[in-house]
């Protein structure tokens, strides 16, 4: 039976659309296709959100310029602008404020880094609501690794088995069913809800 709720963040409760975002700024789709490769497609992009620093990780920094020297400004700029990126979806407290009315705890689980986490805490509603959350600079790991799911479970002392996680990204949600949680591949608000309810949590 399930009694808890675990939800990530981006592109479940805030969208991640970062080609949008370039499209706004009115980029060349050359230099959007080039920060892209260097930036967010690149597998250093993780280790931004592994890490703790209260700004942006200078060495990181490099390491994405270091992709194309070329346009280390606009990388750079990206960069440290990239808290802009995630924005709110409007049905995102009503979620789970519907969940924590039918009696359900209602946690975060989600790759983030420190300092874009901070921006997002401090601006996004749905935080008034939920019971709690690990974020991945807290602990060094990243989803779909492992550690930050035992970190999770043992913050929390939550049988996994009791427990539903919700995820846009497959690789996140096959780890989690590895682990033992229920989970669901999160494709809309709608299809979510259809499927929590297939799973017998009550939510109007």
């Amino acid at each position: 039976m399930i009694n808890t709720i675990i939800l990530d963040i981006g592109n479940v409760l805030a969208s991640f659309d970062y080609l949008n975002y370039l499209e706004e700024k009115d980029l060349s789709d050359e230099l959007i296709k080039r920060l892209c490769k260097a930036t967010v497609e690149n597998i250093l992009w993780r280790e931004i959100d592994r890490s703790d620093s209260d700004i942006m990780d200078e060495i990181l920094i490099s390491g994405f310029i270091a992709e194309d020297p070329e346009i280390a400004d606009e990388i750079r700029t990206f960069l440290m602008n990239s808290y802009e990126i995630v924005k709110e979806y409007d049905y995102a407290s009503d979620f789970v404020r519907a969940l924590k009315k039918a009696g359900y705890p209602v946690y975060l689980l989600s790759n983030y880094g420190k300092a874009n986490f901070k921006y997002a805490k401090d601006n996004f509603e749905f935080f008034k609501y939920v019971d709690g959350g690990v974020i991945s600079y807290e602990t060094g790991y990243v989803k779909p690794e492992v550690g930050i799911f035992e970190a999770f479970v043992k913050r929390y002392e939550i049988k996994p088995e009791e427990a539903v996680f919700l995820d846009d990204i497959e690789a996140n949600v096959k780890a989690a069913s590895d682990f033992g949680f229920h989970t669901i591949h999160f494709n809309n608000i709608n299809q979510a809800i259809e499927e929590l309810q297939l799973l017998g949590v009550k939510i109007d």
